[in-house]
């Protein structure tokens, strides 16, 4: 199940879209009473957010032809107490590329770790203290996220 999908227009033409899948969840969730359509899932420090994430530079040569190249194809994955805290220079650690223009790689970092904010719900409380409380390992569990990004170079 695909919760959110944006296209966002940077204003050095970079544009990305991310969407987060709650597949293997689906079930505990719903068993939770989840509305997925309305409420965000809630994260614990111990759940851990895979991320598949594809970075294209698009690009128009002299004779109009269109290229799309990977520059980078990766599976990243963070546990949701480390995002909450360093979700934005996480980002920014990942996404690091030479054709990347640094100055909307900050902008887009601010803007995904927004978005996956939106997407799940992060209580505070529990994400600010240094203990998991009443959760353990075992109690984990994984959601995926897509994102795609696309440089116009």
């Amino acid at each position: 199940m695909s919760s959110s999908f944006s296209t966002q227009s940077e204003p050095a033409s970079c544009y990305y879209g991310l969407s987060a899948q709650y597949q293997e969840q689906y079930e505990y969730l719903r068993s939770m009473n989840y509305n997925l359509e309305v409420q965000r899932p809630k994260l614990m420090p111990t759940d851990w957010l895979n991320f598949h994430i594809d970075v294209l530079s698009h690009s128009v040569d002299s004779n109009s032809v269109t290229c799309l190249n990977t520059l980078l194809n990766n599976y990243q994955e963070v546990s949701s107490k480390r995002f909450f805290r360093e979700g934005k220079d996480w980002f920014r650690s990942i996404l690091f590329h030479q054709d990347f223009p640094s100055d909307s790689l900050e902008q887009l970092a601010l803007k995904l770790v927004s978005e996956v904010h939106e997407l799940f719900n992060f209580d505070e409380r529990l994400f600010g203290s240094d203990l998991a409380i009443g959760v353990g390992p075992s109690d984990a569990r994984r959601f995926t996220l897509h994102l795609r990004i696309v440089v116009e170079i």
